[in-house]
């Protein structure tokens, strides 16, 4: 069984679904745009309606916490090139 990968370069959104313990695959970098690779189990489509829609719950400062992570992989993505 092959794994699906979703894509995104909001980081935000990225932070997000780590809060809500999505599995990140790594980073892709094309100029100055870093991409976050999650494996999608077929939830990520529900976590991106509850992300749009406001409805998604999360605990405030591993959110925060999980945005200061992601910047810092988005600094060495870039610094790594």
């Amino acid at each position: 069984m092959s794994i699906s990968l979703y894509r995104t370069s909001d980081l935000y959104f990225a932070s997000f679904l780590k809060t809500k313990g999505a599995v990140l695959q790594g980073t892709e970098k094309e100029d100055f745009k870093i991409t976050f690779i999650f494996e999608d189990d077929g939830s990520i489509k529900e976590l991106k309606r509850e992300y749009f829609n406001r409805q998604g719950h999360i605990i405030a400062l591993d959110f925060v916490d999980e945005i200061r992570s992601m910047k810092s992989l988005t600094y060495m993505s870039k610094k790594d090139s």
